[in-house]
């Protein structure tokens, strides 16, 4: 037989399937239009409110007199180092700096002195470039006559350690690999088992069809913490990604639940799909966008306005907002109850749904 032949052979099979044809095509559509609006047209600039936390007795009212309105109106004082960082985990302030004793006195003599400045976990890269006007910003208010970088800004995170982009990208990793594991497990859980028969049999028997359904959700949700676990100790051993033992309790809580509350979606899909490289195409339409759009990468807060509004439909959103407060901030249920409110909404209705559905996808 000609090679040609064997090709046109193959795309003759790939044709027949309506459902892979198609998201073969939304896929490249779907990623040159999100990775077109995603990023900002303009940079460089970041607004938002800076939490200030003083040690120095007078450095308040000075910053307050030596400054304009235009930058003191976007600042918000703190009495503890922990109101600032719960406003950080909250969302009030962008950039959290903790001024020394010796500030002001530091700069009169036009000696060197460094602030430590917790930038948010939402959006550490605006944190890093407001650390650095926040230099520049206090050092004018001491004197006019400073030598130049007399203010240094020491990049830290919450717990003291200092500042690793690591611990903003490792909570969404850790959600997002889970997720792409349990979804490539699917997809040979439950279309591989119905191309091969396998399937039928197992829904023949007395067993229901609810059982069947929260067994399949367990064993994927088992698979996506084991390889989640796996990074969290590859980012503890390698890249120096802190945890107390509460933010670890709280890491391997949300994973459960973040996995769990995509199950749902997955056996639904996997469960329509008759082949299986029809579901893998699927999942990877639906789960790859997800990684963009979720903020494990890019913060959310520096795309579009309507990209932000999408962001928020996808579960792995909430995941990786809830994880990155609880490892980088050491913070607990006060922050994350409304992420971890949709993750349960989210895992209690598809997982309900799918069970509901399961039998009619699979004889359909």
């Amino acid at each position: 037989m000609r090679i040609w032949d064997i090709a046109w052979k193959d795309l003759k099979v790939f044709l027949r399937g309506r459902t892979r044809v198609v998201f073969s095509i939304l896929m490249p559509i779907i990623m040159m239009l999100m990775l077109g609006f995603i990023f900002p047209k303009t940079g460089g600039s970041y607004s938002g409110n800076i939490g200030i936390y003083s040690q120095d007795l007078i450095f308040n009212s000075k910053v307050e007199k030596s400054l304009p309105a235009s930058q003191t109106n976007k600042m918000i004082f703190y009495n503890s180092k922990q109101d600032l960082i719960d406003a950080l985990a909250s969302g009030k302030i962008m950039v959290g700096a903790i001024i020394p004793k010796d500030f002001s006195l530091s700069i009169a003599l036009n000696r060197p002195v460094t602030m430590d400045v917790i930038p948010s976990p939402a959006n550490p890269q605006a944190g890093i470039m407001m650390a650095q006007m926040l230099s520049d910003m206090f050092g004018q208010a001491g004197s006019q006559n400073i030598k130049q970088n007399i203010v240094q800004s020491n990049l830290i995170n919450a717990d003291g350690t200092n500042f690793n982009y690591y611990d903003f990208t490792v909570p969404g990793l850790m959600a997002m690999i889970a997720i792409m594991s349990v979804m490539t497990g699917l997809a040979s859980a439950i279309t591989r088992e119905r191309e091969l028969g396998t399937m039928d049999g197992v829904m023949v028997t007395p067993i229901s069809r609810g059982s069947i359904v929260v067994g399949k959700i367990l064993a994927q949700t088992i698979r996506g913490f084991v390889t989640a676990m796996i990074i969290l100790v590859i980012s503890w051993l390698f890249f120096g990604v802190q945890f107390s033992a509460t933010s670890l309790l709280w890491t391997i809580f949300l994973l459960l639940l973040g996995t769990f509350s995509f199950i749902g979606v997955g056996v639904m899909v996997t469960a329509a799909m008759k082949e299986q490289e029809t579901a893998m195409i699927t999942m990877t339409t639906i789960t790859f966008p997800m990684m963009f759009f979720s903020g494990v990468f890019f913060p959310i807060q520096q795309m579009p306005k309507f990209m932000q509004y999408i962001a928020y439909i996808f579960p792995l959103t909430y995941a990786a907002d809830a994880l990155r407060n609880v490892i980088t901030l050491n913070v607990g249920w006060n922050f994350i109850w409304f992420d971890v409110a949709i993750l349960a909404g989210f895992a209690i209705v598809t997982s309900l749904a799918a069970t509901f559905t399961f039998q009619k996808l699979i004889q359909d």
